[in-house]
């Protein structure tokens, strides 16, 4: 029940609440309470510890959900929906194989994304409570019942397969059992909880039924612990159901960045974004702030705004009918407004999008949720701002360009050195060898970095480069003569040099088809030492993205064809099997051998 103490009026959040992303709030709320639970306990949850947790007002947390009850079923639902997907597309990427759907199954449910133990003192709380328990019967019993359903229908699918006698249903109680058992031990022990050891205790369950030759222990090589760093398979490049469920669960929740604020200075000042089937802008309101919303006008559909940029003079004005808004989206305006029945205005607002500005930098990102920029850049926020990237604005123009290659291929090119003394050789002149290769999996960002040769080799370019580049005083002495790269997956990355900054956005239109997007920026007011050293690093560049393109386009070529299926991983392209595990992660599909629906 609603606690006395949160009972709160919270009209005057309403307004403002309704200028926020509605899906957003809810989500940062659903995470907090997550969080409350975990902390406190499901009886000592109260609407104004959420609101803490969320930095929000407890007016805000009943202008989105009527009572405490609400709140609290809203959030396991969540992480009932959230449970539910992830089992049944691990079962679904199996490929038929019961033994396969089976292991998934077990390291789905006994993984770090589900069996948290945030999440997991959320099920145990409803479960543990009586009071609580309906509501966990009314929303979990059906997926309960799923998965054990699942769970015996594997089972005995593998009985078939065996010269196993065994009572099916006695077997696949016992594995949900175990399941639960050692979920229970990862709420209690915590880190300390080895979740390898849980799953192999699984098979070793199920290897006591049906034999180790029909559950075997995963292949390793003879001299490691770990199986073959194999490739993503082809089918995944080309796949157009695969490249669906990329978009749903990878791209549409991830920020694309937009522009930078230089590009936006003054108050109206917009830029357009237009992605995955959506259109969004976002633009600088008369508090100075920028703000995203889609590109969609609530009347009949049309872009609220045009071009790649522009300005709005005083009111956003639809084109088409002259449907007018403020720059908060709030609909202020109807061309003959006596031919349309009364309505609430602000029911017609534009739609917003979650926004934010990281270092002068503007992203969006049309589905909400998750980390923002600034928490996934943490690792090297230091290190960027000593750059002065706040401060720069564009040294070249706008460039955009659209090639027959899936956006992997590109990030798989792009995230590795390996390459670079065949491929790349001017590069490779200019640069030292010792490369710096970090991804970072919490924050699923790859920092790669590389100082310069104390004397260049190779051609004009590189070696004039190398020679003319100035000491810019701005930059500590470790900075001045490395070139590093910062990648946010699963869409951008910053290019950093001493002399300019670019960043490099990958932004996928189908299967194998791909939109790439460029622009570089600079301190203002260069020398003429700085301008030289920026024509001379573009020319470099230039040579480095024509030779990337050729590579790109060959590896589709072959990803399309029969002769290829998986490959193999080298110590050079760590950052590439880091990539391509956040895509079995986010798509569990993509352990499938063979293509989707085959």
């Amino acid at each position: 029940m609603l606690e006395p103490t949160d009972r709160v009026d919270h009209t005057a959040d309403r307004a403002s609440a309704a200028r926020q992303p509605q899906d957003a709030r809810r989500e940062q709320l659903i995470e907090a309470t997550v969080r409350s639970i975990a902390d406190h306990g499901l009886s000592n949850v109260t609407l104004n510890k959420v609101a803490s947790l969320a930095g929000l007002t407890a007016g805000m947390v009943n202008f989105h959900f009527d009572s405490k009850r609400e709140l609290l079923r809203a959030t396991l639902e969540r992480v009932a929906e959230e449970s539910a997907t992830a089992c049944r597309q691990a079962v679904m990427g199996a490929g038929g194989d019961p033994v396969a759907a089976l292991r998934a199954l077990i390291e789905v449910s006994l993984g770090e994304r589900l069996a948290s133990p945030e999440k997991l003192a959320v099920w145990y709380a409803f479960w543990g409570e009586s009071q609580a328990r309906d509501d966990y019967m009314d929303i979990c019993g059906a997926a309960d019942q799923a998965f054990y359903d699942t769970v015996h229908g594997l089972i005995a699918e593998l009985a078939a397969k065996s010269s196993a006698i065994l009572d099916t249903r006695a077997a696949a109680l016992g594995l949900c059992g175990l399941v639960d058992a050692l979920c229970q031990e990862a709420l209690v022990r915590r880190e300390a909880f080895d979740r390898d050891e849980a799953v192999e205790t699984c098979r070793r369950y199920l290897a006591n039924m049906f034999g180790a030759a029909l559950v075997p222990a995963p292949r390793i090589k003879a001299d490691a612990d770990t199986t073959l760093p194999l490739t993503l398979p082809a089918w995944t490049y080309t796949s157009e159901e695969f490249y669906r469920l990329e978009v749903e669960n990878i791209h549409l929740p991830a920020w694309q960045l937009v522009c930078h604020v230089s590009e936006m200075k003054a108050l109206g000042d917009y830029v357009t974004f237009e992605a995955f089937g959506e259109r969004a802008f976002a633009i600088r309101g008369k508090d100075g702030v920028i703000r995203a919303f889609h590109n969609v006008c609530r009347h009949r559909a049309h872009a609220v705004v045009d071009g790649r940029a522009g300005t709005c003079k005083g009111v956003i004005r639809c084109p088409y009918h002259a449907w007018t808004y403020d720059f908060l989206g709030a609909l202020k305006g109807v061309a003959a407004a006596k031919t349309f029945p009364d309505f609430e205005r602000e029911d017609f607002g534009l739609h917003p999008l979650e926004c934010e500005v990281f270092q002068g930098f503007v992203y969006l990102r049309f589905k909400p949720g998750g980390p923002s920029v600034a928490e996934r850049y943490a690792p090297y926020a230091e290190e960027l701002a000593a750059h002065r990237l706040e401060e720069m604005e564009p040294i070249a123009d706008y460039w955009g360009g659209d090639m027959d290659a899936d956006w992997k291929n590109v990030w798989d090119n792009y995230l590795e050195d390996y390459h670079f003394p065949g491929g790349h050789p001017g590069l490779s002149g200019l640069m030292s060898p010792d490369y710096d290769r970090q991804p970072d999996e919490a924050t699923r960002t790859v920092r790669l970095s590389h100082p310069m040769r104390a004397k260049a080799k190779g051609g004009w370019g590189a070696r004039m480069y190398s020679s003319i580049l100035p000491d810019y005083e701005h930059l500590p002495p470790a900075l001045r003569r490395r070139w590093s790269y910062f990648f946010l997956y699963p869409a951008v990355s910053f290019e950093i040099y001493p002399d300019m900054i670019d960043f490099f956005h990958v932004v996928p239109i189908g299967p194998g088809r791909v939109r790439l997007r460029w622009r570089a920026y600079g301190l203002p007011n260069p020398s003429r030492a700085m301008r030289a050293a920026r024509w001379l690093n573009m020319r470099v560049n230039y040579q480095v993205h024509d030779e990337d393109l050729d590579l790109i386009a060959s590896v589709q070529r072959g990803l399309a064809g029969s002769a290829y299926s998986t490959g193999l991983l080298g110590e050079k392209e760590v950052a590439v099997k880091a990539l391509q595990s956040w895509v079995r992660a986010d798509v569990p599909e993509a352990a499938q051998a063979k293509p989707l629906n085959t």
